[in-house]
């Protein structure tokens, strides 16, 4: 006891923040928490090492002394368009898409680690024993996952459009084409939003590393081939909407208006209702999970 005779505690003299900041710094704890294991650095390199080849490739034939139509020619030999204006593919859109193998890995390897362990090892109560809310805590969360998301599609998507404005002859590229900096944020923000609040959901129920990465997979994977085999069988092209990954393209694609094929441009707003209503529900599945826990006082 302190002469005083309120012990050794010291009032707080810094600066007091609204409980709105605490989003920001559950998130931080979240990816610090997530990249203090190898593993996760080990598929993250993986995951950016496309972003590599893309690079190198670039780099390459922009110091090439050729005309700019051979130039595009040959990046397209590699499914790589740099212009805004192609009516078939545009090559950061593409790369993003050709992403969703190493992200859907890397999510499932995330939801036990950054919110699954929180209810299973009791930390939960503790968050929300502070001037934390429940809808900070699953905001914090759900950041954090968009962060990963962003960490191996958005994020090179736009170094590779800066590098390619970077070795041209003239810095017009990027006002040519500035159509692509909205359509990749947007897109970031369908494939980041969607997948964040499915996974944050998902590993709030299931909680251990084997359950979540085997309904992660049967949810992108399993859906997609009775996708294709119903539409198959009755000819009915809608219902490819029951393959999540599609959905997700299609949806971000309206932010571009380039769609893969003719067909496709008949489904994207089928395609975003549906996933609004599915995260709706997957949002109030986890907030009725968070809400659950008892808060330690």
């Amino acid at each position: 006891m302190s002469a005083n005779g309120v012990g050794d505690y010291r009032p707080w003299h810094g600066e007091r923040r609204a409980p709105l900041a605490a989003c920001g710094a559950i998130m931080r704890t979240s990816l610090r928490q997530l990249f203090r294991r190898k593993v996760y650095w080990i598929v993250l390199a993986i995951g950016l090492g496309q972003y590599l080849v893309y690079a190198s490739v670039i780099y390459g034939l922009t110091q090439m002394q050729m005309p700019e139509r051979s130039k595009n020619m040959l990046l397209q030999s590699f499914n790589f368009s740099p212009n805004a204006d192609d009516p078939q593919e545009t090559g950061y859109l593409q790369f993003v898409e050709a992403q969703s193998l190493v992200v859907m890995i890397l999510l499932a390897l995330c939801g036990s680690q950054m919110i699954g362990s929180d209810f299973r090892d009791g930390v939960l109560p503790f968050y929300l024993s502070r001037r934390i809310e429940r809808r900070h805590y699953v905001l914090g969360k759900i950041l954090a996952i968009i962060v990963v998301v962003w960490l191996l599609t958005v994020v090179p998507a736009f170094a590779l459009f800066i590098e390619f404005g970077l070795f041209t002859t003239s810095l017009d590229y990027w006002w040519e084409n500035w159509k692509i900096v909205p359509a990749l944020l947007g897109y970031g923000l369908v494939l980041g939003g969607v997948t964040a609040v499915w996974l944050a959901a998902i590993s709030a129920y299931l909680q251990r590393l084997a359950p979540i990465a085997v309904t992660w997979a049967s949810l992108f994977l399993l859906t997609g081939r009775l996708a294709l085999a119903l539409r198959d069988a009755t000819g009915d092209r809608r219902w490819l909407l029951l393959d999540p990954w599609r959905d997700l393209r299609l949806a971000g694609r309206l932010f571009y208006g380039v769609f893969p094929t003719a067909d496709d441009r008949q489904l994207p707003l089928q395609a975003a209702a549906l996933l609004a209503v599915v995260t709706a529900i997957a949002f109030a599945a986890l907030m009725r999970r968070v809400r659950a826990v008892e808060v330690v006082s």
